[in-house]
C-alpha cells in the first residue's frame, strides 16, 4: 500500500513541473510574440521607405523634366543660336556674339525683322561735279536702303541729304580733314539717331541688307571697326576707305571724345604715309581712342567688303601690293567673297546700276527653296 505522503509529494511535484513547463511555453510564447511584432514593425518601416523613395523619385523626375523645360525656353528666346566656348550672348535689340560657334539654323522672319532694326547712318565721300552721274547712280540704289544717308562735298548746293563741308579744299590731300569734321557733326547732330556709321565713296557700291546683318551679330553700344582689313601703317591695322568701313556708336563716341577732344588724333606727317591718307589716319585715331578691329569675314573665312571691282577679285586681277598689305590671303574664284557680300570699290555709275539690277530685280528659280539661308554666317570676334 502506497504510502500518503509519498502519494501526496509526488502529486506535489508533478504540478510543479507542470507549473514549469507551462510557465516555459508561456515565456515561448512571449517571445515569438515580440519576434512576430519586431517583424511586423520592420516591414512597416519598409513600406514607408519604400513611399519615400518613390516620392524621392518623382521629385527628381521632375525636376529633370522641369529644368530641360527650361533649358528648352531659354534656347529658344535667343532665336536658336547655340553657343559654345565664348562670351555671354546679349540680346540688346540685336545680338552680339564672340568667340562663339554658332548652330546652323535657316533664316526666317523673326531674324529679318532684327536685322532690318539695325540703325545704318551712311556718309557718302563725293564731289559737285559728280552729283549727275556717280551720286546720282548710288542714290537711285544702295544709298536710300540706309536709314540715314549724307553726301559729304564741298559746294553751294543745297539737299537736306547733303553735308556742305566748304571750308576744306576737294581734294585728297584733304580728306582726312573733311571727315573729321563730319564726324564731328554727326556726334554733335545725331548721335541718338544710328547703331552704326558707314564711311563709303561715291564709287562704292553696297549691299545695304547684308551689311546690317553683319552688324547685327555685334553690339553698338561696345566701341568696333571693320571693313576690309589692311595690316600696315597702324599696329592694329586699318580699314579700306573705298571698300567701306563702318564704326559702331560706342567707338565714335571714343573718337570724338577720347580721340579728338584728348589730343591723340593730330594729324602728323609720316614718311610712310605723306598725304596722310584719310582711312588710315582715321584706323590711326581708332586705334589711339581705344577701338578694337571686328572681324568681318564670313563663317568660310570669305571677305564681305572688296576695295576693287567684283571682276577683278573673281579672276584675281588685282595689284601687286593687296597681297602683302591684306590682312587675310586674297583668294580668287568663288572663294574670293562671302554668300552675303557685302561692297564693292571702283565701280562705275553704270556697274553700280547693272549690280543693283541682279541683286534686286532677278532671281533663280527654287534659291530659297533649298535651305541654303542658314546660320552662322560670319566669324564673330575681335581680331587680334
Amino acid at each position: 500500500m502506497m504510502d500518503v505522503n509519498h502519494g501526496h509529494s509526488l502529486s506535489s511535484y508533478r504540478i510543479t513541473k507542470l507549473r514549469l513547463s507551462l510557465l516555459g511555453s508561456s515565456r515561448k510564447c512571449s517571445g515569438f510574440g515580440r519576434l512576430m511584432s519586431e517583424i511586423s514593425e520592420y516591414f512597416a518601416r519598409f513600406r514607408q521607405i519604400k513611399v519615400h523613395v518613390r516620392t524621392l523619385f518623382l521629385v527628381l523626375a521632375c525636376s529633370v523634366i522641369t529644368l530641360l523645360y527650361l533649358t528648352h525656353g531659354v534656347t529658344n528666346s535667343f532665336a536658336g543660336l547655340s553657343v559654345s566656348a565664348g562670351s555671354v550672348v546679349q540680346r540688346n535689340g540685336h545680338i552680339r556674339v564672340e568667340n562663339e560657334t554658332v548652330s546652323r539654323r535657316k533664316l526666317d522672319k523673326s531674324y529679318i525683322d532684327e536685322v532690318k532694326r539695325v540703325r545704318l547712318l551712311c556718309i557718302i565721300l563725293t564731289m559737285e561735279k559728280d552729283i549727275p552721274t556717280k551720286v546720282a547712280a548710288v542714290n537711285q540704289t544702295w544709298a536710300s536702303r540706309c536709314d540715314i544717308h549724307f553726301y559729304v562735298l564741298n559746294s553751294k548746293i543745297r539737299k537736306s541729304d547733303f553735308l556742305n563741308i566748304n571750308d576744306v579744299p576737294d581734294d585728297r590731300f584733304h580728306l582726312v580733314h573733311k571727315i573729321q569734321e563730319v564726324y564731328k557733326i554727326i556726334h554733335k547732330l545725331y548721335l541718338n539717331d544710328f547703331d552704326y556709321v558707314l564711311k563709303a565713296d561715291d564709287d562704292t557700291y553696297i549691299v545695304v541688307e547684308n551689311l546690317k546683318f553683319l552688324l547685327w551679330h555685334y553690339n553698338s553700344s561696345e566701341p568696333g571697326y571693320l571693313g576690309f582689313h589692311f595690316n600696315k601703317f597702324v599696329s592694329s591695322g586699318y580699314m579700306s576707305g573705298g571698300a567701306g568701313y563702318v564704326i559702331s556708336n560706342r567707338g565714335l563716341r571714343n573718337m570724338i571724345e577720347r580721340g579728338y577732344n584728348g589730343g591723340l588724333c593730330l594729324i602728323v606727317k609720316h614718311n610712310d604715309d605723306p598725304e596722310n591718307s584719310e582711312d588710315i589716319e582715321t584706323g590711326r585715331c581708332l586705334e589711339a581712342s581705344g577701338v578694337p578691329v571686328l572681324s568681318s569675314l564670313d563663317v568660310e573665312g570669305r571677305e564681305t567688303f572688296h576695295p576693287y571691282q567684283l571682276e577683278k577679285h573673281l579672276f584675281g586681277n588685282l595689284p601687286g601690293y593687296i597681297y602683302s598689305w591684306a590682312k587675310n590671303p586674297i583668294e580668287k574664284g568663288a572663294r574670293c567673297c562671302a554668300k552675303y557680300v557685302i561692297s564693292f570699290h571702283y565701280m562705275t555709275p553704270d556697274a553700280i546700276l547693272f549690280v543693283d539690277h541682279l541683286l534686286y530685280y532677278t532671281d533663280v528659280f527654287s534659291k530659297h527653296l533649298n535651305g541654303e539661308n542658314t546660320l552662322p554666317a560670319f566669324k564673330i570676334e575681335r581680331v587680334k
